[in-house]
């Protein structure tokens, strides 16, 4: 499909387009605030001294196509429970994906953690069932975005709810040992949390493993406006490895 160029364009929406049109020395203005404002983020503890707040997703790397295995991802972004069943064959390969979404109940959204939960493994147990893989293990990824404390990729302690969700005896609590506790009590799905994270550092490790290299940052903007990339360890002053017991260079 052919766009017309600008001058093309009719005498009005050219005016309302200019409107949008930001000065190249405004933009580096905005650029060097956005980096002051990243470097703040990382050195300080409670991330109130910047308008950015550098989260830690202690994922280490990004995937570079070599992964072999079956995987599952569940991803509660919103309104919508979406679950995916993914098979890894490792370089040349596409792929093998088959994925169903799942609109959450408002009654769901507003209930109790044992209502949100189940209903997650229920939609978990029909995708395994019409994809006939009952039977096998899969490492699950938990896609979950929503405000988290994270101190581990598999410990995430809610904050607040957002997005219309109102679940009191959520809060405070271990989404990864709530999801897992339900994974358990089911007796039926073989597999548990690998790792958590948003749905930002969900598009960046896929994308990597797409595009490669060229692909360095992901951002969403939806509900809200998250991005993500790969920092070295060493920049990021707030951080003490030694207390993590984290080893790698890199951190999402």
């Amino acid at each position: 499909m052919d766009y017309p160029t600008e001058q093309q364009l009719p005498v009005e929406v050219r005016d309302i387009v200019k409107k949008f049109r930001v000065p190249v020395d405004r933009l580096k203005v905005i650029s060097d605030d956005m980096v002051a404002a990243m470097k703040r983020g990382l050195e300080s503890g409670s991330g109130r001294q910047s308008s950015i707040g550098m989260l830690p997703s202690f994922v280490p790397a990004l995937p570079d196509g070599t992964e072999i295995g079956n995987y599952c991802a569940i991803d509660l972004s919103g309104k919508n429970c979406r679950i995916l069943l993914v098979v890894f064959e490792g370089p040349g390969h596409e792929p093998v994906k088959d994925i169903q979404n799942f609109v959450v109940p408002k009654q769901v959204m507003t209930g109790t953690g044992e209502q949100l939960f189940n209903f997650i493994i229920n939609s978990l147990k029909k995708v395994l069932r019409d994809a006939k893989v009952e039977d096998q293990t899969f490492h699950i990824g938990f896609v979950f975005s929503f405000p988290c404390e994270l101190t581990s990729i598999r410990e995430a302690r809610l904050l607040w709810w957002t997005k219309g969700y109102n679940i009191p005896d959520c809060l405070q609590k271990d989404m990864v040992t709530l999801l897992d506790d339900a994974l358990e009590l089911s007796m039926t799905v073989k597999g548990r949390v690998k790792a958590i994270m948003n749905d930002t550092v969900g598009q960046l490790a896929a994308s990597h493993a797409k595009y490669g290299d060229e692909c360095i940052a992901a951002c969403v903007i939806g509900y809200g406006c998250n991005s993500a990339y790969l920092e070295d360890v060493k920049n990021i002053k707030k951080f003490d490895p030694e207390e993590f017991n984290y080893r790698h260079e890199k951190w999402l």
